[in-house]
């Protein structure tokens, strides 16, 4: 894969990451049911966003009612989902708004729910093995106030070997969100104030490229953004507004 091409994924990777996790939670819509604030902490699979990668399978949303809360470790642990031979292993923490563990969702008490997914398995996709492993850990504060706060990790790799050209191909995309401010109306599109980071780095057809973009928000679609790829950081301002958000774009 051309540089170029790693380059455009990081960029719509932040895109999507972050519309994906500002859609629905402004604060004039506080959730009443929990279902709802899990669905909104879903970030779409990064896989599908790489030409020529076949797309991770998804999982259902988390019903809550299916996830049974441990003592002992003071969150609720969810039934395995298995979605064309990748199986996905969630739990989540309820927190009130000093940071304390509870036992049950709570409208008028509950300000952060803390989600962890783990994925792992195999699927075949245009004749070709996929392996994949992963896991993402959020944390959204905030439910009670003004202000809502995402921040957490993931990483995903996928690797397998191209039916029609016997070549490998890995991806591996790291992302850190640290402390995302969520638009707070429902009119706002973008985040506030944070930022997000992610590292790529892609084999296919026995060409290895790699790339980090650091993108810091401001509460509009230009972000400030600092990327790094084939040996050379460009800072830079992207629209991530754009059908195809680049450097100056």
């Amino acid at each position: 894969m051309k540089v170029r091409a790693l380059r455009a994924i990081t960029f719509v990777t932040v895109a999507t990451l972050t519309a994906a996790c500002s859609d629905s939670t402004a604060p004039d819509r506080q959730p009443t049911d929990l279902g709802e604030v899990l669905t909104e902490m879903t970030v779409p699979s990064v896989a599908a966003l790489v030409p020529g990668m076949p797309a991770t399978p998804s999982a259902s949303a988390i019903t809550p009612s299916s996830c049974s809360y441990d003592a002992g470790t003071q969150r609720f642990n969810c039934p395995v989902v298995t979605a064309t031979g990748v199986s996905f292993t969630r739990w989540f923490t309820l927190l009130n708004a000093a940071g304390i563990p509870q036992s049950q969702f709570d409208a008028a008490t509950t300000d952060g729910v803390h989600l962890n997914t783990s994925v792992q398995g195999n699927f075949t996709a245009n004749g070709s093995k996929v392996i994949v492993a992963g896991n993402e850990d959020l944390t959204l504060r905030g439910l009670l106030g003004s202000v809502r706060t995402l921040a957490g990790t993931s990483l995903l790799n996928v690797n397998g070997t191209d039916a029609a050209t016997s070549y490998p191909f890995i991806l591996s995309v790291s992302t850190t969100i640290d402390d995302l401010v969520l638009p707070d109306t429902p009119a706002d599109r973008w985040p506030k104030s944070g930022s997000v980071i992610v590292h790529a780095t892609h084999l296919m057809a026995g060409t290895t490229t790699t790339s980090q973009l650091s993108a810091t928000f401001n509460g509009t679609s230009k972000v400030d953004v600092s990327l790094t790829s084939g040996g050379i950081t460009v800072s830079c301002k992207v629209d991530l507004a754009s059908q195809n958000p680049t450097c100056g774009g």
